[in-house]
């Protein structure tokens, strides 16, 4: 008997989102003033991962009564706080901007930390913040300081003699020229700012040291860097190192002992055992790591690997050990550490786990400096001996996603690639909820595009970096290469960081299906990629200009493909006719071919004429389900400074544009889906939030209430066949939002009362699986499964102060289930659990852990039929039917849950008469007790009492374990296992219940006796 198994059929299933509607016209007037706070009782389950966690950018700690308390920062997962030294984690920063940049505590007053949103870590993809944020209260609430339009924080330091003095180091934007790049301070704790060294709108401010000796000796390094969609520039004229002896009046640059020439981006680091002593690494056309013993006047260059200077962009964490002034940490591609002061270096481990490639974060606990913190871009590891063996913390779920596709599946599976994390799948519920080990690795690099066969979800389509893309046979556990290869007469392909692949229905054949991908070219394959058919000519601008990307990454060169460019980002073909495709480019072409790709025609100009900038990337596109003439695109700009959102629909087929606004946006756009059941329900993902219309686009709504982040990094959305919403974002997993349903019935039904109680959909009998399960040491993060229940559903027009609550009436008018409701304002759901109120289990001697405190919650199953739902508020009543459905596809046939249901009756109805017949016999006893001048008589009556309830009630216990089986722990053993059961008791099973019958009547008989 498993009874947490039975307890998950009871629990209702978290939903999501934010929305209402109504279709009359007074509801349509007040539709804007609407918020996502009358939909609390929606709520979205967060599916992770862990076990692939996403990049982490910042952590800070302190010791408080022996316990390391840890704050993480992470590229898009917000900031998430440990107060055991990272066993568990918590969220604390869901309402701001999710990149976060920089990290610090206050050390004189630890639970003061400050955070600096928008990371440094310059990759294409990096996130960008909003300014700096405070908290008093380790980090329940929050208070922004300022700094808005900085986009990117590297570092944060407080002044060790000041506390009320700050410094901020700020790269700026790194997409576009920016005014507020450079060194900012606060002398009133961040109320107000300075900024104390700038150099130009090119270059910003990219880390900072003070000197632990004379906190007014300040160094920073500046560095010039510029992203463009197709290139990348580390470095320029404008990159140097400063130092102020006087807390930033004054600055000279340092030079002595430095490369000459343009610089990149300088790392540095003062030895807290000898402030004299700095190590540095510099960008440079030779990079090299830099060693000063005189506050930085003059510098050596050391030997170093390539480890040290190695992508001086992405890599810049350099620590002295606080209390050995020779060992030094270089986390970069791998983890390496120094034992005299910089001067060789070593990356032997002795463990079998491997700190995940590319580390951007290190904290070391200043009270033990054994104990390490490493944030990589595959999460936190924790080391207890400097960083010689590593243990994996697998209980962050900030993995970063791409892409997310659903499959046919019930339950449906969900597939997504992962920022530097490789391809995965996993099941949208599972037993025991969905674990980091329900997740299963598909395909390598960085993980974009993952495609289910719409036929055999055991085939599986995967894209890594660069157009790297493979067929997956699941059952064979083979992987096949199948990318389209150039062929004569072609240009060089130019295949896009992030390559679609997608699938779509074949209309003109009987069986199979179409797969599509594109460089500057479109490919369609009818056999799952075995032989591609080129049907188009380029589809991009072709600008020669944009396509120099061997010469991207400035002084010290990078290029992975990130910078591949006029290519192509989206596809899309009608599920109704395959002949018509659309195709979106990334330098802004919108293509339609109306005849399978024989022809194409570029939509673009009338995109622009909405205030679409020309060249913006062609995000997504969304073909209505229901009229094959609508079509939404979202698209992006911030590749060139700007960061609206943009939105534009069809409903002509691309003649005529319209674009979507509202005040409500933040984020440039990445996604838009349209509800394919009911239109007038939109989704769409951004860089900085999930929102949603429920008027066709007229109004939108940010998701707030609904357990995903306010401003999480949508980067996509699907629908499932079930009518369920996925959602990826890039730095907190995949999340689900169950039963689209809810919202759909509520754009159709007029809400013009104070109270609408929504007619249930009939339920077909289900249990959700119980196994295989998960083991909890191995299960890392876990989200709940969708329930398999019946919802009753109802909108409150304003909060109700009086108490709620929902009853079940069987068909002859018996109450059979009370159940408790809320009274929040908007829509609010109530679960039922299949099963009837518990018995009257009797009371008395020891209960705890035991199928006797079980009976007492526990109530039979309802049988198949059809129940009368009242929801009572107040003295007012509302009604609705409620169907139990048969399911014999699944064993759960009429006659089977009615044998049950007549069978834990039997049971019930023996709980009941052994309550009554406990509490008389308890209160006779009472009685007796309480006559200090008992007859012999009655002290007879009183020890024979005594005696028949002792056979009756387990009254000795001497263990933690029961050690008595009395006839109430009999019955309620197997009136447990029936009410649990999902098949009646077999005739060789039954017999238990007659034999307790039987036995209830000897009790009864023998308590007649002695009354």
């Amino acid at each position: 008997m498993n009874l947490s198994r039975f307890a998950q059929t009871t629990l209702f299933a978290t939903l999501f989102l934010c929305t209402l509607a109504n279709n009359s016209l007074e509801a349509q007037v007040k539709l804007s003033e609407f918020n996502s706070s009358y939909f609390q009782a929606l709520g979205a389950r967060n599916l992770g991962p862990s076990t692939m966690s996403g990049r982490v950018s910042s952590i800070v700690g302190a010791v408080q009564e022996g316990q390391v308390n840890l704050y993480v920062g992470t590229a898009g997962g917000g900031i998430w706080k440990s107060l055991n030294g990272g066993y568990t984690f918590t969220p604390v920063f869901d309402k701001y901007c999710q990149s976060i940049g920089a990290l610090v505590l206050d050390p004189k007053s630890p639970r003061t930390i400050y955070a600096g949103t928008g990371e440094s870590n310059m990759r294409n993809s990096v996130s960008i913040g909003d300014g700096i944020y405070k908290s008093t209260d380790a980090g329940a609430n929050w208070q922004k300081l300022g700094l808005d339009s900085t986009e990117h924080i590297s570092k944060i330091l407080i002044n060790p003699s000041d506390n009320k003095n700050l410094l901020v180091a700020v790269p700026g934007p790194l997409w576009s020229s920016s005014k507020h790049r450079g060194l900012y301070e606060s002398k009133d704790a961040g109320k107000t700012w300075n900024k104390i060294l700038y150099v130009d709108e090119n270059t910003g401010c990219a880390d900072i040291a003070q000197s632990p000796r004379d906190p007014n000796i300040i160094f920073a390094s500046f560095w010039q860097f510029r992203r463009q969609p197709f290139s990348f520039a580390s470095g320029g004229k404008g990159s140097a190192l400063y130092k102020s002896v006087d807390g930033g009046k004054t600055w000279k640059k340092l030079t002595n002992g430095l490369p000459e020439g343009e610089l990149g981006r300088i790392v540095l680091t003062i030895n807290p055992s000898k402030p004299a002593e700095l190590l540095s690494i510099v960008e440079a056309k030779v990079p090299g790591l830099y060693l000063s013993g005189d506050e930085g006047e003059t510098w050596k260059k050391l030997a170093s690997t390539d480890n040290i200077t190695a992508r001086p962009f992405y890599f810049s964490t350099l620590e002295f050990d606080p209390k050995d002034p020779k060992r030094v940490y270089r986390p970069a591609f791998d983890f390496q550490y120094s034992t005299d002061g910089g001067f060789s270096w070593s990356g032997t481990l002795f463990s079998d786990i491997v700190p995940h490639a590319d580390h951007h974060a290190l904290w070391i606990n200043p009270e033990n400096t054994s104990q390490l913190y490493l944030g990589t871009d595959g999460g936190v590891y924790v080391s207890y001996n400097k960083g010689l063996s590593w243990a994996f913390l697998n209980n962050l779920p900030v993995a970063q996603f791409y892409h997310v596709s659903v499959s046919k599946d019930e339950p449906f599976n969900v597939y997504g690639g992962l920022q530097d994390n490789g391809s995965w799948q996993a099941p949208s519920s599972s037993p025991g909820g969905v674990s980091s080990i329900d997740w299963q690795f598909l395909n390598g690099g960085d993980g974009f595009w993952v495609q289910p066969s719409p036929l055999n979800s055991s085939t599986v389509f995967a894209e890594s970096q660069g157009g790297e893309m493979n067929r997956i046979n699941l059952k064979t556990g083979l992987s096949y290469g199948i990318k389209p290869q150039r062929r004569e007469g072609e240009e060089t392909h130019r295949w896009n960081w992030n390559t679609p692949i997608v699938t779509a229905p074949a209309t003109k054949r009987a069986t199979g299906y179409n797969l599509y991908t594109g460089n500057q070219y479109l490919y369609k394959s009818t056999d799952e990629g075995t032989n591609w058919q080129r049907i188009s000519p380029d589809l991009t601008t072709n600008d020669k200009d944009k396509q120099k990307t061997e010469k991207s990454g400035g002084i010290t060169g990078d290029n992975t493909s990130a910078e591949n460019h006029c290519t192509i980002f989206t596809i899309t073909q009608d599920p109704r006719n395959e002949d018509i495709i659309w195709v979106g480019t990334d330098d802004g072409n919108v293509q339609k071919s109306v005849d399978g790709g024989k022809a194409w025609k570029n939509l673009a100009a009338g995109i622009w004429e909405t205030g679409v900038p020309q060249h913006a990337w062609i995000s997504s596109i969304e073909i209505s389900a229901v009229n094959p003439s609508q079509v939404f695109i979202t698209a992006e700009n911030h590749m060139y400074g700007d960061h609206q959102t943009y939105l534009v629909e069809t409903v002509d087929g691309g003649k005529t544009w319209k674009r979507h606004q509202s005040k409500e946006f933040t984020g440039f756009a990445h996604v838009v889906r349209q509800d394919p059941v009911e239109p007038n329900l939109l989704f769409l993902g951004t860089e900085m939030g999930l929102f949603l219309s429920i008027d066709g686009g007229q109004n939108w709504m940010r998701s707030k209430y609904q357990n995903v982040p306010w401003y999480a990094l949508v980067r996509d959305l699907k629908i499932s066949n079930s009518g369920d919403l996925a959602i990826a974002t890039h730095g907190r997993g995949i999340y689900v939002l169950d039963n689209l349903s809810s919202l759909r019935r509520i754009i159709k039904t007029p809400i013009d009362k104070e109270v609408v109680f929504f007619p249930v959909k009939p339920f077909v009998y289900d249990v959700q699986a119980q196994t295989p399960g998960s083991y909890g040491n191995l299960e890392g993060w876990t989200a709940g499964s969708k329930a398999q229940l019946p919802v009753m559903e109802y909108f409150l027009k304003d909060k109700s102060m009086q108490a709620i609550k929902i009853q079940l009436f069987d068909s002859k008018g018996n109450k059979i289930r009370d159940l408790n409701a809320s009274g929040n304002k908007g829509l609010n759901k109530v679960y039922w659990g299949l099963d009837q109120n518990p018995p009257k289990v009797a009371v008395g001697g020891f209960t705890a852990g035991s199928t006797v405190l079980f009976s007492s919650v526990i109530g039979p199953r309802a049988p198949i039929g059809t129940y009368k739902a009242v929801l009572q508020i107040g003295d007012a009543k509302y009604e609705q039917a409620v169907q139990l459905v048969e399911n014999p596809r699944k064993g759960f046939s009429a006659q089977t849950i009615q044998s049950i249901y007549n069978q834990s009756m039997r049971l019930f109805k023996l709980h009941e008469q052994l309550y009554q017949l406990v509490d008389s016999m308890d209160k006779q006893i009472a009685v007796l007790k309480k006559n200090e001048q008992r007859t012999e008589i009655e002290s007879n009556k009183l020890k024979q009492l005594d005696s028949l309830r002792a056979e009756i009630i387990e009254t000795n216990r001497k263990t933690v374990f029961f050690d008595e089986f009395k006839y109430r722990r009999k019955l309620s053993d197997v009136y447990v296992a029936i009410c649990i059961a999902l098949e009646p008791f077999s005739p060789s099973k039954i017999g238990a219940i007659e034999v307790l019958e039987k036995e209830f009547d000897t009790l009864r008989k023998a308590y007649a006796a002695i009354r």
